[in-house]
C-alpha cells in the first residue's frame, strides 16, 4: 500500500521530516514509492484558525512523572497535555523484566499570535517498577535539530547495561515545505534511560527528495541488540533503514541499509546495502538504478536477532509484478534477508508474503479507500493506514512471525474500495528460510490496522487497533498460547479513542472537518522475561480544549497497559 509514514506538517510548517511538496506536478518520484516515504505531507492545523508563520520554538527538556495501575491504562505521555504523542514502540529489557522503555514522535508545540512554532524531538518514556510509574522525557535533538526527529526505536544491550534510542534527524527551514539532510543516529542512555547523551550519527543523506534534482534520503531506521550471552556477537547493536535515491529529480532506487555497532553505540561499521536481488519475486522497474532481479524498491526494515546470533531483517517490497490484479497496482510483498555472521555477508531476499494493498500511480487506489492527501485509509476515517506490521522472534525457540494487516476480505480491486481489512501472520522455524504460508489472525466486518507481533516461549501476543464504530477505535491483543496455532482476543483499552473529532491533524473536508489525517504509523508491544507483554500505543479518549486556536476535540496521547 502506498501509505507515507510517520511525521507531519503542522500549518505550512513541517513536524519533523516530511518531504512531499504541496502539489501532484511536482512529485519527482512515482506515486507508489513516495507514499511509502516515513514523512508525510498531512497539514496539522488545516485551515482556518491558528495559521500563520513558523517560527523554531523550544524543546522542554524536563523530565515528568506518572503512575497508575498498569492492570488498567496510565496516560504516560505527562511532559505535554496539549501537543500530540503518536509512534509508540516500546521494549522490556532482558535483564529486568520491570524495566520498560518506550518512544514516541514528541510534538513541542507553542502558539504565539498568529505564528505556531514546533519542534519534535523524539520522546522517552520509561518504567522501573513494570509499568506502575513513569519518567517522560526527550531524547537530544541530533544533527539537523532545526526541524525534527522522528521514527522513535528503543533497544536495551544487555552487555554493556545501556538503553538505545535510534531515530531520524531532518533539517528544517522556517515556513518551507521541503525537509532534508536526514540522519539516521542513536543516542544512548548509561542510567536506564532517564538521561541521554547526544545522538551518535550513523549515516547522512543530502538535500530533500523534491525539489532537488539529486538527493540521497534516509528515512525508517529500526534497531535491535544481540542481547544472549552465548552469542559470537554478544552485545552488538544492528541497525536498518531506507536509502532513497532520485537524480535530477527522478527516482532511482530504495535499498535497505545496514551498520553495526561493537562498542555500545560510541562507533558503527561503515553502511552497506542488504536488501539484495530475487529474479523471481523482483521484476517490476528494472533498469532504474540496480542490476536485473535487484530489490530496489524496498522499505521499512524490522531486524531481529535469533537466539544463536543469526540475523533476520524483514522488509517490505514492490516489485512482484506477477501478484498484480491490476497493472501497475504496486502491491506490496514481505521479503526477509538473513545473515549467520553478525551482519558480515547476507542471503539473498526470501518471499514471505503478498498483500492485498495495491493502489495505481496517481492518487487512484485499487484496494484501500484514498483520504483527502490521497494516501491510503481505511473506510470511514481519513488517517492514513499501512499494511505491514513488524518481523518477530521467539527469543527462546527462535521461530519468526511475520504479521500484517491487508484488504483481501474487503471489496478490492475496484474503482472505489471498501475495506475490511484483518491481521495475517506467516511464521518460519528454520530462521526464514521457509514461511508456512498466510494464517489467518483475526476475523470479522470490523477493520484492524498496525499490528505489532512480539513472542516468547511459545507464547504469542499480537497487539493492534480496531475499529469499533465508525471514526471510533480500540487497541486490542490478539494471544496465543501455542506458537500462533490458534489465538483469542481480548481488548487492551478501557476507553474508546475518536480519531474523527480530533484537535489536531484534521482533514478539513466537508462532511469530516475533524477527521484526525495522522495517528501514527505503528504501535508497539512486547513480552518480558515473566511473560507479561506490555502495549503502548496512541490513544484519542481524552477531550482537549485549545481556546488559541477556537478548538475542541480529542488529544493523542501515549497510552500504555500491562497484560
Amino acid at each position: 500500500m502506498r501509505s507515507c509514514w510517520s511525521v507531519c506538517v503542522l500549518g505550512v510548517a513541517l513536524l519533523g521530516f516530511a518531504v512531499l511538496p504541496a502539489s501532484a506536478d511536482e512529485q519527482p518520484v512515482p506515486r507508489a514509492v513516495e507514499m511509502h516515504l516515513s514523512g508525510s505531507a498531512q497539514i496539522l492545523f488545516g485551515g482556518g484558525a491558528g495559521g500563520g508563520g513558523v517560527g523554531g520554538g523550544q524543546v522542554d527538556n524536563s523530565v515528568c512523572s506518572t503512575s497508575g495501575n498498569p492492570a488498567a491504562n496510565i496516560d504516560v505521555s505527562c511532559d505535554d497535555p496539549t501537543s500530540p504523542d503518536n509512534e509508540t514502540p516500546i521494549v522490556a529489557d532482558p535483564a529486568d523484566p520491570n524495566h520498560l522503555l518506550g518512544g514516541s514522535n514528541d510534538y513541542k508545540i507553542q502558539i504565539k499570535g498568529s505564528t505556531i512554532q514546533e519542534r519534535v524531538p523524539t520522546g522517552f518514556f520509561v518504567s522501573f517498577d513494570g509499568g506502575h510509574s513513569w519518567k517522560d522525557g526527550s531524547i537530544p535533538m541530533g544533527n539537523g535539530a532545526s526541524g525534527g526527529n522522528g521514527d522513535p526505536s528503543p533497544a536495551f544491550d544487555d552487555r554493556f547495561g545501556t538503553a538505545h534510542m535510534a531515530q531520524l534527524s531532518a533539517a528544517q527551514g522556517q515556513n518551507g515545505p521541503n525537509a532534508g539532510h536526514i540522519s539516521v543516529s542513536v543516542a544512548t542512555s548509561h542510567d536506564g534511560g532517564l538521561t541521554w547523551r547526544p545522538p551518535v550519527t550513523v549515516a547522512v543523506g543530502h538535500a530533500a527528495i523534491s525539489p532537488s534534482a539529486a538527493a540521497v534520503f534516509l528515512d525508517k531506521e529500526w534497531l535491535v541488540a544481540d542481547n544472549n550471552p552465548s552469542s559470537p556477537h554478544y552485545g552488538r547493536l544492528y541497525l536498518t533503514w531506507d536509502k532513497i535515491i532520485s537524480s535530477k529529480g527522478a527516482f532511482v532506487q530504495s535499498l535497505v541499509e545496514f551498520s553495526h555497532s561493537d562498542d555500545a553505540g560510541k562507533s558503527w561499521s561503515a553502511p552497506k546495502p542488504i536488501s539484495g536481488s530475487n529474479p523471481t519475486f523482483c521484476t517490476a522497474n528494472q533498469g532504474s538504478g540496480g542490476s536485473p532481479g535487484e530489490c530496489d524498491e524496498s522499505f521499512f526494515s524490522y531486524g531481529v536477532v535469533l537466539p544463536n546470533g543469526h540475523l533476520a531483517v524483514g522488509f517490505i517490497n514492490q516489485q512482484h509484478a506477477a501478484a498484480w490484479e491490476v497493472p501497475n497496482e504496486f502491491e506490496d510483498q514481505i521479503l526477509v534477508v538473513r545473515s549467520g555472521d553478525g551482519g558480515a555477508t547476507w542471503s539473498n531476499p526470501v518471499h514471505v508474503t503478498d498483500m492485498e494493498d495495491g493502489g495505481q500511480e496517481g492518487i487512484v487506489f485499487s484496494d484501500y479507500p484514498s483520504n483527502v492527501d490521497g494516501r491510503a485509509t481505511q473506510t470511514g476515517y481519513q488517517f492514513r493506514t499501512g499494511s505491514w506490521g513488524n518481523l518477530g522472534v521467539d527469543y527462546q525457540t527462535g521461530q519468526l512471525y511475520a504479521v500484517w494487516t491487508d484488504n483481501r476480505d474487503g471489496l478490492h480491486d475496484v474503482a472505489h474500495p471498501v475495506t475490511d481489512t484483518n491481521v495475517f501472520m506467516e511464521t518460519s522455524t528454520d530462521g526464514g528460510a521457509t514461511w508456512s504460508g498466510p494464517i489467518r489472525v483475526t476475523s470479522g466486518g470490523t477493520d484492524k490496522w498496525f499490528p505489532w507481533v512480539t513472542a516468547r516461549n511459545g507464547k504469542v501476543d499480537i497487539a493492534y487497533q480496531e475499529e469499533t464504530q465508525t471514526g471510533k477505535y480500540v487497541t486490542r491483543l490478539a494471544r496465543s498460547s501455542n506458537a500462533g496455532a490458534s489465538f483469542t482476543q481480548q481488548t487492551v483499552s478501557t476507553a474508546q479513542s475518536d480519531a474523527d473529532h480530533s484537535v489536531w491533524f484534521q482533514a478539513g473536508i466537508a462532511g469530516c472537518e475533524t477527521c484526525s489525517r495522522f495517528i501514527g504509523d505503528y504501535i508497539g508491544a512486547d513480552i518480558d522475561t515473566l511473560g507479561r507483554v506490555h502495549v503502548l500505543w496512541t490513544d484519542m479518549r481524552r477531550s482537549l480544549s485549545i481556546p488559541a486556536l477556537g478548538r475542541t476535540g480529542k488529544a493523542q496521547d501515549a497510552e500504555y497497559a500491562r497484560r
